[in-house]
């Protein structure tokens, strides 16, 4: 691809020195084995902190073998996230607060402290020292965002004297990656750093079209100065990355295998999804297939000592700039998705139409640039009353560009809109110190969210399309500039008892909050409102003895207005979806971890989380037209009751494919009309989509010395589980149960490691990803398009070596 180019250039820079390996740091320990973490933006010893924080430090990571966020999350309890469309688009949930489209307002993501903009999955780990996924609403600490938790990314700090780390891996499926790091001290009280890696995965699914294999492309630079003085610090880091990717691979269950509701409704399916292979895409008919992204970030942190006051000013700042480009079959088949049948129609009764030319290979472009900033004074820490203040201000703009832009049978292309966020807040937090062991504390955020999107730019059809018969129109941006302005206040309250050195239990109540926003000019709703959760939350951190960590966390969630998406057919006669609030949703939960240290040279270690989410209040038109669509006499599974049926008898006779602004259907309100729609539309008792109740992990690692030599043999097994979840609200069709096993086992010593493992080694079938979706190939039923389902399939059994060393 493109980017190797590139890659050889850096080569001066990385031969000599290769991957990072993390030496000496185990689980973001120390060397006395306290863990230490900034999960509320200050250093602090994780089990004395009534947080629940999941920590993965360098030596873990190495250890465990993981290679990206996606599988960081198997081993964090309460955390799930589906990479269902590559490096992009990525679909985090933590204690079950689900969505299906891209959200960025329910997890956030940040480098130090700063907000990280983008797909959290383009982010390597070699450069942190460690990951700290932090569960339930952050929203007072880490602001925007945050509605469920956060996952914040601690960097390496140069190192004191001059070094050299490498790694290099090499793994089946073609898949090859070196990176490299050399830092040390420049001159008094400033250090600094710079690294870089190539990765090059050939993929492990080929497009039966073209006969390509659909794999990725990946090229990092870093750079980073610290310095620091007496009562001063400040950290910049610059990254660069590239990213150059084939199309992903995903394939569609198509509407001949749908079993349910096929009589008077669109059809759908019940029971596990299967991908039917060949994965057949249409990457032919696009410009650039797959994900082209460039991408420059800028971060900046300091803290400085307010003289001998023992108060301290914290600054953080953040800036992006990334430029993306995607090309996408959207019909998910290698079948070419046509509206329009006739020749004569096209040429005298639709605009502009170019007969044959299918608008769902989309070409597109995406240029976004964003900034933060955040300063805040805290007082000295030492104190029985310790008090924190602060500002924060966001920018973040997206803009859509000319490129991609195309003829179809439904003309020519607008230029997507373009999108601004802009965010202000304040927050400040006191602790009291009542006793020794009990202390009392109080956090709030203020913060005003404005919104607003405005039509694409125009241009001129000459400019993009030089055969126009007219090459001076301009095609306009369509729809209007809309602005929305949402204020909250969010609080968090805790409660902590230190029983004893060993033993901290605690009580907190938090909200969080997730902006509204707007969906197209054409969806039935143009709008939808903000999201909010309250969480009440109990947990116990715990040594009870030598060498075992016990922590657990439970709680309740309230979860209002959950944002979800639905579905309306276009003017086109095409389908859409559209985010709506589909109603509120209550959680309860249990996380559990432990790690025990038998000895020495063996170590065991596990997790579970129980998510039981249920929408408690809610109506969807999508399961109206499901459950209610039957214009005669019959029955249907009972999604509520697993066995049990529904009467369809002219339930909802032939309703509209929408729900409009006035929550309706086509034949009157869900109330009245010729059979009330209102039983059908009912959400009460439904699980949340992507929402696994449960979640495990148990792990055993040996560490042995071999005799008098410096060289140790390790191993590691990892046994990851993950209950089923659906692919939506109707709570039909799922993924079904995963099951996946990791190994590994090496040599290393105090510089060098070599290590082979082996991921998914009993080649777990179960899908990444599912997603409702529509098959626009099969003929209509009882007026609509049939359903079907886009399946991501699972990575498959991939064996490697991996040598890494630091000097």
């Amino acid at each position: 691809m493109k980017i190797l180019l590139k890659a050889s250039l850096l080569g001066a820079t990385i031969l000599a020195s290769g991957p990072v390996y993390a030496q000496d740091t185990a689980e973001g320990a120390s060397d006395d084995n306290v863990i230490i973490v900034t999960a509320r933006k200050k250093e602090e010893n994780l089990q004395n902190i009534p947080v629940a924080v999941s920590v993965f430090g360098e030596q873990l990571i190495d250890d465990a073998n993981i290679a990206g966020l996606e599988e960081l999350s198997d081993f964090t309890p309460g955390f799930q996230l589906q990479s269902a469309f590559g490096r992009d688009a990525d679909r985090p949930v933590i204690r079950g607060a689900s969505n299906i489209l891209i959200s960025e307002g329910k997890v956030g993501f940040f480098i130090d402290g700063v907000p990280f903009i983008g797909a959290s999955t383009a982010l390597d780990l070699e450069n942190y020292q460690r990951v700290e996924v932090i569960k339930g609403p952050q929203s007072a600490v880490f602001g925007r965002g945050t509605l469920s938790g956060a996952v914040n990314y601690v960097s390496k700090r140069p190192n004191d004297e001059w070094g050299v780390d490498f790694e290099v891996t090499a793994a089946t499926h073609e898949d090859y990656e070196v990176f490299g790091r050399v830092s040390g001290p420049i001159a008094d009280g400033l250090s600094g750093f710079i690294s870089g890696k190539y990765a090059s995965f050939g993929g492990d699914y080929t497009n039966a079209v073209t006969g390509n294999d659909l794999g990725q492309e990946t090229l990092t630079i870093s750079a980073g100065l610290t310095y620091e003085a007496d009562g001063f610090e400040a950290n910049v880091i610059y990254l660069r990355t590239e990213d150059d990717d084939d199309h992903y691979p995903i394939g569609l269950q198509d509407a001949t295998f749908n079993n349910v509701f096929t009589a008077g409704s669109r059809g759908y399916f019940q029971g596990e999804v299967e991908l039917r292979e060949p994965i057949g895409l249409n990457t032919d008919e696009l410009i650039e297939p797959g994900l082209n992204r460039k991408a420059n970030r800028f971060i900046a942190t300091a803290t400085a000592e307010l003289g001998d006051s023992g108060f301290t000013a914290t600054a953080l700042f953040g800036y992006t700039d990334i430029t993306e480009r995607t090309g996408t079959d959207q019909t998910f088949n290698d079948q070419t998705a046509l509206f329009i049948t006739s020749p004569f129609v096209c040429a005298n009764f639709i605009p502009d139409c170019l007969f044959g030319a299918s608008p769902f290979n989309t070409d597109s472009e995406v240029e976004r640039e964003a900034i933060s900033a955040e300063l805040r004074f805290a007082s000295p820490q030492d104190k029985r009353i310790r008090a924190e203040i602060g500002g924060f201000f966001f920018d973040d703009t997206s803009n859509g560009t000319t490129y991609g832009r195309k003829q179809t049978e439904f003309g020519f292309d607008n230029v997507a809109e373009t999108d601004v966020t802009t965010n202000l807040a304040l927050f400040g937090l006191v602790e009291f110190d009542v006793t020794d062991q009990l202390t009392i504390g109080g956090e709030l955020r203020v913060a005003r969210d404005e919104i607003g999107t405005r039509p694409g730019a125009s241009y001129r059809l000459g400019d993009l399309f030089p055969g126009a018969t007219n090459p001076d129109r301009i095609i306009a941006g369509d729809g209007a500039v809309r602005n929305a302005v949402f204020n909250s206040v969010l609080p968090r309250i805790t409660v902590d008892y230190q029983i004893d050195d060993q033993t901290l239990v605690y009580a907190k109540y938090s909200e969080g909050n997730s902006p509204g926003g707007f969906n197209s000019l054409d969806a039935p709703s143009t709008t939808f409102d903000e999201e909010r959760l309250k969480n009440y939350e109990v947990g116990l951190k715990s040594s009870p003895v030598d060498g075992l960590i016990f922590n657990a966390a439970g709680f309740y969630i309230d979860y209002s207005d959950q944002v979800l998406t639905s579905t309306f057919t276009t003017g086109a006669g095409g389908v859409n979806s559209f985010s709506d609030n589909v109603g509120d949703t209550e959680i309860w939960g249990l996380e559990l971890d432990a790690v025990w240290q038998v000895n020495d040279w063996l170590t065991f270690s596990g997790t579970y989380a129980y998510i039981d989410a249920e929408i408690v209040n809610g109506s969807s038109a999508d399961q109206a037209l499901l459950l209610g669509g039957s214009t005669g006499t019959g029955t249907a599974p009972d999604p509520n009751n697993p066995g049990g049926t529904i009467v369809t008898t002219g339930g909802c006779a032939n309703p509209a494919t929408t729900l409009d602004a006035g929550q309706t259907l086509g034949d009157g309100s869900l109330t009245t009309g010729p059979t009330p729609c209102a039983p059908f539309a009912d959400l009460a008792g439904q699980t949340p989509p992507l929402v696994s109740k449960h979640q495990a992990t148990f792990s055993t690692a040996l560490d042995i010395p071999l005799g008098d030599s410096e060289w140790r043999f390790f191993a590691r097994g990892d046994l990851i589980y993950r209950s089923s979840f659906f692919a939506q609200i109707h709570n039909l069709a799922e993924t079904g149960d995963s099951t996946k096993a990791n190994f590994a086992a090496g040599f290393r010593n105090d510089n060098l490691t070599v290590r082979f493992w082996v991921k998914n080694a009993f080649q777990d079938d179960t899908p990444r990803g599912i997603l409702r979706y529509v098959d626009f190939a099969a003929p209509q039923i009882n007026g609509q398009r049939p359903r079907a389902f886009a399946i991501t399939p699972p990575e498959r059994r991939q064996f490697g070596l991996t040598v890494s060393g630091s000097f």
